[in-house]
């Protein structure tokens, strides 16, 4: 659907009477000035810019071939005489190459030049390398071997043929050979040789005796791979496609003209049908562009000389552009760029040595949803918004008397530019196709008919304008077609204004329904430069809008914020030829190959990929997959559809979601909640959004929603997809802000769902005849079955046929089973027998339980159905208004349930039952080793003996002191039976508690006292009594500070030690450089793996296989969890048990400051020890030493490393993993988290300041 659009053509003056042009490669990124031009048998340097005088570099006879050599920056000239020269294009010195006695016909290189191909007068094919050593030679006319020649079985055959009414002698009928061949000596005896783009084949074209004009295939190292098939009337242009598929050759047939294109193996593969007569309009010149996209062919009539410009596309020739020279100045030859990113330009240069330089470039164009094609004489326009037609068909074909080189189509105009210079006007493009009307023909005037227009674009109602580039300026044309100039009955278009533009203008945007503005890029320096229309119509530059480091190919001026009739802020969109798309110079996206823009986005494709822009902040919110190569053709925004053409030339039309949601998002603020839901089911878009969008707005227009939809089962289908959750935050945040989305203050996103049926429920209730099926989903939402039924058999009273269709639907959403539930559950056995005859349940299995359940009285009866329907709370109330009769089911039911909370609210009236409840609830509570729960109970059972036992399990000592007295015990007794236990649970201050409180005997205090080391309460109490603290404490007390003091060294020593073992560990690990597994690792270990850790190495994933233990017992579990944290030498993970008892010892020391703070000041109140003061000191002094060398060592032991963080979790992903700190981070997942950070020491005011 692509269109070759002008970009511009240069005029330049050369040298007259040219044979050849020759290019200089690209220097230093940038094209040179200089070519070279053979004319007369001489070579002549021109430079583009300037006046400056021809050179000449050499003057050859008979000059045959050419080639520019880039690695050797020579020019290589091989003459008619057989001479081979090489020739420096800077000083025009000469050297020979080679020489060929018997002279050369034609000279080819191949395209990278290591290989050149001649042909001599005795028509020999001769092969050399670049340094002209010979690979091969061999007569031309010689003969393929007998094993390659063309096999022919006789398919197709005259005698195999049906011949209808001739009858069966018209097979005996020998066919006259009706392709004549004239006189050998009548035919063109030129020799042409053409390469394939990659260098390994080369085929030559020549007249054969007996055959005529046909042509031979050989290979880069001159062997003969293939003869041409037997074909008449070939002409003497041979060209071979660069990407190698086709060798083009023209051939006259009697009823048309074609190019013949032929398969490397010499068959005929296809043609291309030619609009002209060969024997009218010869071919000249076959030229394919260096990518392949475009056929050059150039003609020769008798009155004037034609290029016509081909392109393929899904197996179809369109001819694109058709380009007429008069011959009073003919052309003297074509030549394609062969340059890097000028592929597409095309030297032109006539016998006068007028050069003229045209660039074209491929462009969609587009008016909206219409695109055209142009196809010779015929315009090919398809409005997509309509239907997808694909190529090379088309719903609207124009044809035209001339050849169109151009179009124009905005609005409801269409203007076409011929190859004659003439433009037809149609004003009323919607009414094509419906009422052919004959479109107005503008003439150029005088001026224009001699100019070639490119970037033809429209300006205004007017006006068009257009660029004409000469030497190194382009002059911008204000075109005018409607001026008081025109006579009646004359329609000429000519130039307004105009103003003139250094550089070369190569594309043209005009701002949407501008009145006054327009902007153009230049290719010298890359600038785009606003152009403004003044009052008086006269054109002028403003200023240079953006500057690019190269310049676009192509521009397009969009509308970013607001809108043309309030005013609006617009942004200039380039996309240059290395595939790099801007927004006025901010870089978008590399490698893009089409863009469009499509309301508020830029929609821009890459290889294989669709994104979205936004044009307001130019954020890509979206991406797709496309097919490989796929560009965009145009974009339907009022059916969000984006029109690809893929590299084949078919067409693929795409809905995506991005363009749905905005399209959906527009159809909500205006209230057409039908059409949203319509467009969001028919693209599957989840319905949420016709919530989510605009939640205030939806709450408090949701009457007129529910009004707006006039079929219920959309309301259906919008309720059953309701979810908890904001889609505008979630699977659609492309489109939507989420800073700006506001709720009610009612309103919780986890809660939507019952919100909204809510909301709809109120609502649809008021018209429930309309929104029946709505209101019964809506109810299912909100779990009310129930009320669902109530609807249905509401409606069963009155339409029977209605509610069956009602229960219908209602079955589409609940299973039929849990439905029949829900019924019985009414306890309305009339609702149950209608739902059940519509479910598959057999009538002999729930009639007789239907009649069971009548028979019992009403309650009983409602006990029965909730118990069957697992809702116990309710049966158990049904069953408590039973009566007293039921008291030993009902008991027997809480227990089975464990409704003892609920039994004991249902029984409160009950006083002597809910006793029972109490006793049951207690030996429940005491099953599960809830005995404090359970001994309230008792208690409140009236069996206090089972409560004090509970109690005293729970070591409740003020408890059991409580109901001890109740039941009259000995409080003494049972006081002195709980010291015991309280002080084997560390409760020693309980213990001395109760000794002091039941026990008189002083001695037993204090024995409680220092066995749980309260040694300042001892003193305390010894000071209030008088008692000697020195005899009955000091003994005691000292003996604990040296244990304290002993237990303080032995923990430094050990966390020194593991330390050090460590450190030791990862020495040797760093040395051996294997990371942390050793290489006589007890492979069975691998078991000792965590499920949750994924250390494989090829050595140990290798063996885990193959001891197919799997140890999920809990047992064996930890069992080997001991194993591996086992801090025996030689364990392969001794480090990580080593680090997980660090932490464990390093938390243990910190929790011993409040002992040793405890222990150092009981020591200082004991003034007349001697040892006393000595002791302390000597304890804290010890504890800070511990605490300082464990303060000094985290660090050391809990490496980044080990804590995982961000240095090191670069490493373990991407494409350049390193796997010695991946295999650390597996293996040190062995460890719980928090062991994997170092402890925190949380200090307190312990040391004593008398004791520094």
């Amino acid at each position: 659907m692509r269109n070759l659009k002008l970009r511009y053509c240069k005029e330049l003056n050369a040298v007259a009477h040219p044979q050849h042009l020759l290019l200089q490669p690209e220097l230093n990124g940038g094209a040179s000035d200089i070519y070279f031009v053979v004319a007369d048998n001489k070579i002549y340097a021109v430079q583009e810019s300037g006046d400056v005088r021809l050179k000449v570099i050499a003057d050859l006879p008979d000059i045959v071939g050419v080639e520019f050599l880039q690695l050797d920056n020579a020019i290589c000239v091989a003459s008619g005489a057989g001479e081979v020269i090489l020739v420096d294009p800077q000083t025009g010195a000469t050297s020979e190459g080679t020489f060929c006695d018997v002279g050369i016909e034609s000279m080819a290189w191949s395209p990278n030049q290591e290989v050149v191909a001649f042909v001599t007068r005795t028509h020999n094919v001769v092969l050399m390398t670049s340094t002209f050593d010979v690979i091969a030679e061999q007569p031309l006319d010689a003969e393929l071997d007998p094993d390659q020649q063309f096999v022919n079985v006789g398919w197709g055959k005259k005698e195999t043929q049906f011949h209808g009414s001739e009858g069966k002698q018209a097979a005996k009928q020998k066919e006259s050979d009706s392709t004549f061949i004239r006189d050998e000596q009548e035919l063109n005896q030129d020799v042409s040789i053409s390469w394939r783009g990659d260098g390994e084949f080369f085929v030559v074209s020549y007249v054969a005796a007996q055959l005529g004009r046909t042509f031979k295939v050989y290979d880069s190292e001159g062997k003969l791979n293939h003869t041409a098939e037997k074909s008449a009337n070939l002409k003497d242009s041979v060209v071979w496609r660069p990407t190698g598929n086709w060798i083009a050759v023209p051939q006259q047939f009697p009823n048309k003209s074609t190019i013949a294109l032929f398969e490397k193996n010499g068959l005929r593969h296809r043609e291309l049908v030619l609009p002209f007569d060969l024997q009218e309009e010869p071919v000249v010149q076959l030229r394919w562009s260096e990518d392949s996209d475009i056929l050059a062919i150039r003609t020769c009539a008798k009155e004037e000389q034609r290029v016509y410009l081909y392109t393929i596309g899904n197996y179809h020739w369109y001819l694109k552009q058709v380009l007429i020279f008069e011959q009073a100045d003919p052309l003297a030859l074509l030549h394609w760029d062969t340059r890097c990113g000028a592929e597409h330009t095309l030297h032109v240069l006539k016998e006068s040595g007028k050069h003229l330089v045209y660039r074209w470039a491929f462009a969609v164009d587009r008016n909206n949803s219409i695109v055209g094609v142009i196809d010779g004489k015929r315009l090919l326009l398809t409005d997509f918004d309509e239907a997808i037609v694909p190529p090379p068909m088309s719903k609207i074909v124009l044809k035209f008397e001339t050849y169109i080189n151009a179009f124009i189509s905005h609005g409801t105009s269409l203007w076409v530019y011929t190859c004659d210079r003439k433009i037809y006007l149609n004003e009323h493009i919607h009414t094509l196709g419906k009422e052919l009307q004959k479109p107005i023909m503008l003439m150029p005037d005088a001026e224009l008919s001699g100019l070639h227009l490119a970037n033809l674009t429209h300006f205004s109602p007017h006006y068009l304008l257009a660029t004409h580039s000469s030497a190194g300026s382009t002059r911008l044309l204000l075109l005018s077609y409607k001026d008081n100039d025109n006579k009646p009955g004359e329609w000429f278009y000519r130039v307004h204004s105009s103003v003139r533009i250094n550089g070369l203008v190569n594309a043209v945007a005009v701002a949407p329904y501008a009145m006054n503005e327009f902007y153009v890029q230049t290719v010298n320096n890359g600038h785009t430069y606003e152009v403004s229309l003044k009052a008086d119509k006269t054109l002028k530059v403003e200023r240079s809008y953006v500057q690019l480091h190269e310049p676009a190919d192509q521009i397009d001026w969009v509308i970013v914020k607001g809108c043309i009739w309030d005013g609006y802020t617009g942004a200039l969109v380039t996309l240059r030829n290395q595939h790099l798309l801007h927004i006025d110079g901010y870089r978008i996206g590399e490698d893009v190959t089409s863009f469009c823009v499509v309301t508020n986005y830029l929609v821009y494709t890459q290889l294989n990929a669709m994104h979205f822009v936004q044009l307001d902040d130019r954020r890509q919110v979206a991406s797709r997959n496309i097919e490989r190569g796929a560009k965009i053709v145009t974009a339907v925004a009022r059916k969000a559809r984006v029109v690809l053409q893929l590299p084949r030339g078919n067409l693929e039309a795409i809905c995506p979601r991005v363009l749905v949601l905005e399209l959906v998002g527009d159809l909500l603020e205006r209230g057409k909640y039908q059409k949203a839901i319509e467009m969001s089911r028919k693209q599957r878009i989840n319905l949420n959004i016709i919530f989510d969008h605009d939640v205030k707005r939806f709450v408090s227009s949701v009457g007129a929603f529910l009004n707006d939809i006039n079929e219920p089962q959309w309301l259906c289908l919008f309720l059953s997809e309701l979810q908890n959750e904001d889609f505008t935050k979630g699977m659609y945040s492309s489109n939507y802000d989420a800073s700006k989305q506001t709720y009610p203050s009612d309103y919780r996103v986890d809660q939507k769902v019952e919100y909204v049926c809510r909301l709809l429920e109120q609502q649809m209730n008021r018209f429930v005849s309309r929104f029946r099926l709505p209101l019964i989903t809506a109810y299912v939402k909100l779990g009310c079955l129930e009320m669902a039924l109530q609807v249905i058999w509401k409606e069963q009273q009155e339409d029977a046929s209605l509610a069956d269709q009602l229960l219908q639907h209602l079955l589409y959403l609940v299973d039929v089973n849990d439905l029949y539930n829900v019924a019985l559950g009414t306890y309305d056995f009339g609702l149950v027998l209608f739902v059940a005859q519509k479910s598959q349940k057999d009538p002999k299995e729930f009639l007789p339980y239907l009649n069971d359940l009548k028979a019992l009285p009403i309650d009983y009866r409602k006990f029965r159905i909730d118990d069957h329907l697992k809702r116990y709370t309710s049966a158990l109330s049904h069953l408590a208004a039973c009566g007293e009769q039921h008291y030993e089911e009902a008991l027997e039911y809480i227990r089975k349930h464990g409704l003892y909370t609920d039994g004991l609210a249902f029984y409160r009236e009950h006083i002597e039952f809910q006793k029972n409840i109490y006793v049951a609830y207690a030996d429940h509570l005491r099953a599960i080793a809830k005995l404090d729960n359970a001994s309230l109970m008792y208690e409140r059972g009236g069996q206090l003996q089972q409560a004090l036992l509970s109690a005293k399990h729970t070591l409740d000592w003020q408890r059991v002191l409580v109901l001890a007295k109740k039941l009259s015990e000995p409080l003494d007794q049972v006081a002195q039976s709980l010291v015991g236990p309280l002080q084997q649970q560390g409760r020693h201050m309980e213990a001395y508690e109760l000794v002091k409180e039941h026990c008189q005997d002083r001695k037993r205090q204090f024995d409680v006292l220092l066995e749980g080391h309260l040694y300042s309460r001892a003193i305390y109490e010894a000071g209030l009594e008088d008692d000697d603290v020195s005899e009955k404490i000091a003994p005691a007390l000292l003996a604990y500070g040296v244990q304290l003091e002993s237990s303080l060294q032995a923990d430094l020593q050990l966390f020194l030690d593991y330390k050090q073992r460590l450190l030791d560990i990862r020495r040797n690990q760093a040395k051996s450089g294997e990371g942390y597994i050793d290489t006589d690792v007890n492979l069975k270990e691998v078991d000792l793996l965590s499920d949750t850790t994924s250390l494989h190495s090829s050595q140990y994933s290798g063996t885990s296989r193959r001891t197919g233990k799997t140890f999920r017992s809990s047992k064996n579990r930890r069992k080997h969890e001991r194993k591996l944290f086992s801090l025996k030498p030689g364990n392969p993970f001794e480090d990580i048990a080593l680090i997980d008892a660090l932490h464990n010892h390093v938390t243990k020391i910190a929790q011993q400051q409040q002992p040793v703070r405890d222990t150092c000041k009981a020591l200082l109140q004991l003034a007349n020890a001697a040892d006393a003061d000595p002791l302390a000191a000597a304890l804290q002094r010890e504890f800070k030493t511990l605490l300082q060398a464990v303060d000094a060592a985290l660090d050391e032991i809990w490496t980044p490393e080990l804590r995982g963080n961000g240095l090191m979790a670069d490493h373990l992903t991407g494409p350049n993993v390193d796997y010695l700190a991946l295999q650390k981070e597996q293996r040190y997942a062995l460890l719980s988290p928090l062991k994997r950070f170092k402890p925190q020491l949380i200090m307190m005011d312990w040391q004593h300041e008398i004791l520094q």
